[in-house]
């Protein structure tokens, strides 16, 4: 990737467009005094994303717009673009030729488009971070920077050397290891100190543990016999309260068949009251009846009996007259007198006759009538009889049914309250065995509560424990690393004058890292993982070999992938923080260390002797396994 062209509108003294057309392997722009060299150095930086305006010799934003001139007016807008080249795809993103535009109006507000679309600052940053190009990058250099170094005094000069040598982080971190020794050693006071209060106390827990264990094998035996016998007897009063339940029932229907027997009794019965009332009626009435003929038959046999007297009477009387007529002459004038009366006596004795004779006919009428009340008064004394004789039947039925119906219902009764005693002796039963469970569980409860104190306590134990022995490895760690770390401090002392840029860059990179990454936002240094010498462990008296073997390789960073390579390089230039050795794990291919024999004055592989995680070792191998390690130079003269 490299600057293709430079297109600058309305930026500084450049009124009118200018187009600049820069080629592969350009880095300097040479050219006499307010030619404008700045200028152009000023845009590159400006369109890149500066946000100081410092940096690029100005106040505030209108400062980098065209002001004007006695010919030309100012301008209202500064312009700078960036088309670079990108056909190797340095930069993330799908373009061989990518435009980069930078636009600043006179009210202050920016514009940035990227091939010509509207993005934001960040996106810019972003990109140009990512391509590992930016306005702090080793890419720009600020002007008079090298002379600000040049013009350092010996003291300020000794502290840029230090910083690059990486010197002072390890001070640093020699002062926060013994920091972190002294508060190791503290930690481990503590942890003995807690020890020795909880062992007084764990054979005393470990009783209760084996009485808590005891306890909870007692309570689950109790629970296990308790949920037998409870569920025996839950399962006895469920079979009563069915078979009463049954019971129940079918008396319930017996006396809900008798209820409807009685029913249909009552309802005959009274059917017979009804009848019987209507059979008294007509009884009361054909007494009435027979009354009213008996008394006129009565009257009528007194009327025959007068008839007949007057009959009789009649007879006499004519009995008399003709004896008088037989006895005495009688003239012709008193006899006609005389066969008058006689003939008027006898139409009298005919009509008494006609009348016995009608009364008679009516006195056989009434008795007849007579004789024919009295059998329908017979029938219906009869129909009575029978009545009352099935009106006694029904009602003694009807007794039976009841004293048969309150039977029933007491029985039904007696079944209900024996169905209830069951339904609340089942209730009772169930609660027992609730309250038995509850009381398990409250005694289970208990035992884990105590099985995890016990535990808690043991767990504490072994805590302490641990951290002794942490304590006592990272006390031990501690002791080698402040070793190792004073070994590594004199070897930087002795390396800082030949290398002392190449430390600046792995020491910029450690210590980037180390800063909080951006809100939202990956680190852009996640990657790295620490300098070669910070990650090798070199045996006592090798250090000198060591070190020569390795030499400028002591101070590069170690990476996981080749993307975090680039990443760091990127942020080096972003940063303006100088160059760096990067290796990336994921791309080392593993050489394999040589083979080399027992030999007199051998001391071996130079990778065999450093120690280091194993995740390095193919690294190390590759650095440092075919460098041989002599006791001496005649050793050395013989094998070459």
């Amino acid at each position: 990737m490299y600057l293709r062209r430079l297109e600058v509108h309305g930026f500084k003294a450049f009124a009118d467009r200018h187009r600049f057309e820069f080629g592969p392997g350009m880095t300097v722009i040479a050219g006499p005094n307010g030619s404008g060299k700045s200028n152009v150095a000023d845009a590159i930086r400006w369109a890149l994303g500066e946000q100081s305006q410092k940096q690029v010799r100005a106040r505030k934003t209108e400062d980098v717009i065209f002001s004007g001139s006695e010919k030309r007016r100012q301008m209202g807008m500064a312009e700078v673009t960036l088309i670079l080249d990108n056909s190797e795809h340095w930069m993330p993103i799908e373009f061989s030729e990518v435009s980069v535009t930078r636009r600043a109006h006179r009210s202050g507000e920016n514009e940035y488009l990227i091939n010509g679309q509207s993005v934001r600052l960040s996106d810019v940053v972003d990109l140009f971070r990512r391509a590992q190009v930016g306005q702090n990058s080793y890419a720009h250099m600020s002007q008079g920077l090298v002379d600000e170094v040049l013009a350092l005094k010996p003291g300020d000069r000794r502290e840029l050397i230090e910083e690059a040598a990486d010197l002072r982080r390890h001070r640093h971190q020699l002062t926060l290891s013994e920091r972190r020794l002294v508060e190791t050693r503290d930690n481990l006071g503590h942890v003995r100190m807690l020890i020795r209060e909880v062992e007084p106390r764990i054979r005393a827990l470990q009783r209760q543990s084996k009485r808590a264990a005891r306890y909870k094998e007692l309570a689950a035996e109790l629970s296990d016999a308790l949920e037998v016998y409870f569920e025996h007897e839950l399962q006895s009063a469920q079979e009563g309260q069915t078979a009463a339940q049954a019971e129940y029932d079918q008396k319930g229907a017996a006396f809900a068949e008798a209820r409807d027997a009685l029913a249909k009794i009552e309802s005959r019965l009274g059917e017979l009251n009804s009848v019987l009332g209507e059979r008294r009626t007509s009884l009361e009435t054909l007494q009435r009846k027979e009354r009213e003929l008996a008394e006129e038959g009565l009257r009528l046999e007194q009327a025959v009996a007068l008839a007949q007297q007057r009959f009789e009477l009649l007879a006499e009387r004519r009995e008399e007259l003709e004896r008088a007529i037989a006895i005495a002459d009688v003239p012709e004038d008193d006899s006609g007198s005389f066969d008058a009366q006689l003939a008027a006596l006898d139409a009298k004795v005919s009509e008494e006759q006609a009348r016995l004779q009608r009364d008679r006919e009516a006195l056989a009428s009434a008795d007849e009538a007579t004789r024919s009340v009295l059998r329908d008064l017979s029938e219906a004394e009869a129909r009575r009889a029978r009545l009352e004789a099935e009106r006694e039947d029904l009602g003694r039925r009807i007794e039976e049914e009841r004293v048969r119906l309150e039977r029933r219902t007491a029985e039904k009764a007696e079944a209900h309250a024996a169905l209830e005693a069951l339904q609340a002796e089942g209730v009772t039963q169930r609660q027992a065995l609730e309250a038995h469970e509850r009381e398990a569980e409250a005694r289970a409860e208990a035992a884990r509560m105590a099985r995890e104190r016990r535990e808690a306590t043991e767990r504490r134990v072994e805590e302490a424990r641990k951290e002794l022995d942490a304590a006592q490895q990272a006390l031990r760690a501690a002791e080698d690393r402040v070793r190792t770390l004073q070994e590594r401090h004199r070897l930087i002392e002795e390396l800082q004058e030949s290398m002392p840029s190449a430390t600046g860059g792995a020491q910029a990179l450690i210590e980037g890292k180390a800063e909080p990454a951006p809100e939202g936002e990956e680190h852009p240094l996640a990657g790295v993982v620490d300098a070669v010498a910070r990650l090798i462990r070199v045996p006592e008296g090798l250090e000198t070999a060591i070190e020569a073997a390795l030499a400028e390789h002591l101070s590069a960073i170690v990476v996981e992938k080749y993307e975090d390579a680039v990443a760091a390089l990127a942020w080096l230039k972003e940063h303006g923080a100088g160059t760096a050795t990067v290796y990336p794990l994921a791309k080392i291919e593993h050489k394999y260390p040589l083979n080399l024999f027992n030999e007199r004055g051998v001391v071996g592989i130079a990778a065999r002797l450093v120690r280091c995680e194993q995740q390095y070792r193919p690294l190390v191998d590759t650095l440092l396994g075919r460098v041989i390690v002599v006791e001496d130079m005649r050793v050395a003269e013989a094998m070459i």
